[in-house]
């Protein structure tokens, strides 16, 4: 069993590293080694990552011609991303083996985290965006809110490049009109404190991290998972405090071997939600038609798979 507790594995792993047994070839350019008990547990990960992205390519390449609403569209979109996403992880992946020294592969820990969180969010976004069931007004909410955001950010954007350019006063003009309708909303009142705030705002969602930890099983430690990854993918103490002659040097030490694992099982099990999810929300064009290949992936939404 493979677990999300590799948490404190991790801190056991960074006092200790490697235990390599080599054997050198007359020729001196070959090592034979015994796979560290890191380095088996994380290729057993990537055999489960793998087989999630199988299934991810295979829908992906399938969902064309669905007659769906605007959120079904977005959803769409945003699958998409998510595979390419995943192909990028599955690119840059290390994959150790007994006959390579533990230092010819790369094992870049910030990337992987990266990549791990871009999927965590994309989850998060398919969700929010796409599938959740929601009523018309509340869907019509988060739509003026996704347009609110967009508008934002391009005008932010155009300003920051020419202060002068002409599209600059449909957007001073268009935006606060935006931000009125958000307002005025009836559906606006339904919300948390918390949520309101965050569509008063001008925030993309105003879910919390708290509201998908409640709501939504797999994200039950959302904040953890995201706050670790995030440590590890920005320049804080906690990457990069961390780096010594064999820790964070992308050699394969045995913590950083554990690092790998830990976010590639966050973005197995994001991206599994995410294809599945996605599938089961078009039942008549993608959950029926491919039920065996989903069925037999079902099980890698889980923290905890069997081998």
């Amino acid at each position: 069993m493979l677990s999300i507790d590799a948490y404190s594995w991790i801190c056991d792993a960074c006092a200790r590293e490697c235990s390599l047994t080599t054997s050198k070839k007359s020729n001196n350019k070959t090592a034979i080694r015994k796979l560290s008990e890191a380095e088996i547990s994380y290729l057993q990960e990537a055999k489960f990552y793998d087989k999630v992205v199988d299934l991810t390519a295979l829908i992906s390449i399938n969902q064309h011609d669905i007659d769906t609403d605007g959120r079904g569209i977005r959803a769409s979109g945003i699958f998409t991303r998510q595979t390419l996403t995943a192909f990028s992880l599955k690119k840059i992946m290390p994959r150790p083996s007994s006959n390579s020294h533990h230092e010819s592969t790369l094992w870049d820990i910030s990337t992987i985290a990266s990549l791990a969180r871009n999927l965590l969010e994309g989850y998060l976004a398919i969700y929010y965006f796409g599938i959740e069931s929601v009523s018309s007004e509340e869907a019509e909410l988060r739509f003026f809110l996704l347009q609110l955001h967009r508008n934002v950010e391009w005008y932010e954007i155009i300003k920051g490049s020419n202060p002068q350019d002409p599209s600059l006063e449909e957007y001073e003009e268009g935006i606060p009109k935006q931000k009125a309708r958000v307002k005025e909303h009836s559906f606006l009142k339904i919300l948390t404190d918390a949520q309101k705030s965050k569509a008063l705002r001008g925030n993309e969602m105003y879910k919390t991290k708290a509201d998908f930890e409640r709501d939504v099983s797999i994200c039950r430690n959302l904040r953890r998972d995201y706050r670790y990854l995030s440590n590890l993918v920005h320049p804080l103490p906690f990457s990069i405090e961390r780096i010594d002659f064999n820790k964070g040097r992308g050699i394969g030490s045995d913590a950083d071997v554990s690092h790998c694992l830990m976010c590639l099982t966050i973005a197995r099990v994001y991206l599994a939600a995410s294809t599945i999810g996605f599938s089961d929300h078009f039942p008549n064009s993608l959950a029926n038609k491919y039920k065996n290949e989903i069925d037999e992936a079902r099980p890698l939404m889980k923290w905890e798979v069997s081998a």
